[in-house]
């Protein structure tokens, strides 16, 4: 065997124990988190030990006279590691990012060699996306950051030798390099970004701008070029700046937010008692407030304050206090348009996941956007006209025309309709044709902002909507039959509202198509 031929042996020897090392951090971490912050029994089991000596013993083979043994051994021992990372990262689907920065949080002995074995594990699992993207950002931000002790904020590090022991890292990944121009695109993109964070003026900026949003939707985008060791050092600075800024403006918030959230609490029976046989959804939101109160209390308790935690917390309270306002008033044309809105991202979808999966089934491609309506507008309560619900400020961000309310009313409220050809075919083609423009209006804003920063959207997204592109005729064609009838309605009324969401369907449809044909053309 050639000395090339070893060579590359021992170099598979390494990238198994290291790979080894890695996945032995990332057991005693799960062991750690299943123990003290899920209460549970560990979901596996596997015997360590035995891979260990497997791949100490291939090492010690490694020579001409030994190495198809080596090899066999490392094969072995490969297709074991291999079977345990699938074990380990089942159970790491049930660790979600906040657990894992509550777990550094608690950890006494804060040894940085820690962090780069967990990010080694998700690296060689190729574990990268969704959720784990999230736990990675955080990791690689903890080893890109340091703490100013005379200044109170963090800083991002700037040596060559953290650069280098990024590169060392993202190497892991084996993945080519992409154009110069591409990463330098991506890099202006972050650093925009990063300005817009810088900027903000105060804590309800970085809501009502969607900063910390916008910046956690375009890490996961970005695909492999989150992993370019010049983009990562730059995502590092974007993060560090985020956090500093974020305890910054939430300092001077805190105490407010405190306040009024213990008058609240403090009068909330009183509300109940005195509206609350009146205002049903002021019984719901007063529900809803508790919950984000003890949420909020819990995570300030534990110095673990969330951005999502506190703009729940205050939409709550600005909703209730507008429920009040409306409750009170003897002025009839008052309407609830100056209540706080509540971002999308920020609604509960998951008890509204079983309604819609049984009247539409688990199968329709627009589900989730379906749920996303169901979202919006039963938190409105019942009692309230389409007119009324459509004004509420989680259905306004919807955008949704007062049929298109009435239509998913009459579906899941028992709503009456308004006449014989008002059929259930009609509210499912109406609510479809919603949850379609929300995806569509979804993926031509991604779009478009990848496009504006420079940045490759990616095969997914394009295909995504390519699927709603061709989804839009399909419904456009039943729009179509429904017209067809609709001379015969008695009442009028009716076809103007075909019209009206037909044609707004096919203004979103015409958006997305350029934007998607300028990306695909040649």
């Amino acid at each position: 065997m050639a000395v090339l031929e070893i060579g590359a042996l021992h170099g598979r020897y390494v990238r198994i124990a290291d790979r080894f090392k890695a996945m032995w951090t990332f057991h005693q971490f799960v062991a750690g988190v299943f123990k003290n912050f899920l209460n549970e029994p560990l979901p596996y089991t596997f015997d360590f030990q035995a891979v260990y000596e497997r791949i100490k013993k291939a090492g010690t083979s490694i020579n001409v006279a030994q190495a198809v043994t080596a090899n066999e051994a490392l094969d072995s021992s490969q297709a074991e590691l291999d079977k345990a990372s699938q074990m380990l990262l089942v159970a790491d689907d049930k660790i979600g990012p906040s657990v894992l920065r509550r777990f550094f949080e608690k950890l006494k002995k804060q040894d940085e060699t820690i962090v780069f074995s967990l990010i080694k594990f998700y690296l060689y699992s190729d574990a990268v996306e969704g959720d784990r993207r999230d736990k990675l950002d955080f990791l690689l931000t903890r080893i890109g950051e340091e703490f100013i002790e005379d200044r109170g904020e963090y800083a991002a590090r700037v040596s060559l030798e953290l650069r280098d022991k990024i590169i060392a890292l993202v190497s892991i990944m084996r993945r080519a390099d992409p154009p110069e121009e591409e990463i330098a695109r991506v890099i202006r993109a972050i650093r925009s970004m990063r300005d817009e964070v810088v900027h903000a003026v105060d804590f309800d900026d970085l809501t009502e701008k969607s900063l910390l949003r916008n910046s956690r939707v375009f890490k996961h985008r970005v695909g492999d070029l989150y992993f370019h060791p010049d983009v990562l050092l730059s995502i590092v600075e974007l993060n560090v700046t985020t956090k500093n800024r974020f305890a910054k403006l939430y300092e001077s918030e805190e105490k407010r937010i405190v306040d009024d959230a213990q008058k609240l609490m403090q009068h909330g029976d009183s509300l109940e008692r005195n509206f609350g046989e009146t205002n049903p959804a002021l019984l719901e939101e007063i529900a809803r407030f508790r919950e984000h109160k003890e949420r909020f209390d819990v995570l300030r308790a534990e110095s673990n304050i969330k951005h999502d935690v506190i703009a729940k917390l205050k939409a709550s309270m600005g909703s209730i206090l507008a429920q009040l306002d409306r409750g009170l008033t003897t002025d009839e044309d008052v309407e609830i348009l100056d209540a706080p809105e509540i971002p999308e991202a920020y609604i509960d979808e998951a008890e509204h996941y079983e309604l819609i999966a049984d009247r539409f089934g688990k199968m329709e491609p627009l589900l989730r956007f379906l749920v996303r309506i169901a979202a919006g507008i039963d938190p409105a309560g019942r009692g309230h006209h389409p007119e009324e619900i459509a004004k509420f400020p989680a259905v306004r961000e919807l955008r949704l025309e007062i049929w298109e309310v009435a239509a998913y009313l009459k579906l899941f409220n028992g709503m009456a309709a308004e006449a014989p050809e008002d059929s259930e075919e009609l509210w499912t083609t109406y609510l479809r044709a919603a949850a379609l423009r929300i995806k569509i209006d979804e993926e031509a804003t991604i779009l478009s902002t990848a496009v504006g920063a420079g940045v490759d959207p990616g095969r997914d997204l394009l295909e995504r909507a390519k699927e709603s592109l061709a989804f839009s005729k399909e419904l456009d064609e039943q729009f179509g039959d429904l017209l067809s009838e609709a001379v015969y309605y008695t009442v009028p009324q009716m076809m103007r509202q075909l019209y009206r969401s037909r044609f707004r369907l096919l203004r979103g449809f015409s958006g997305l198509w350029l934007i998607h044909d300028r990306q695909t053309a040649g």
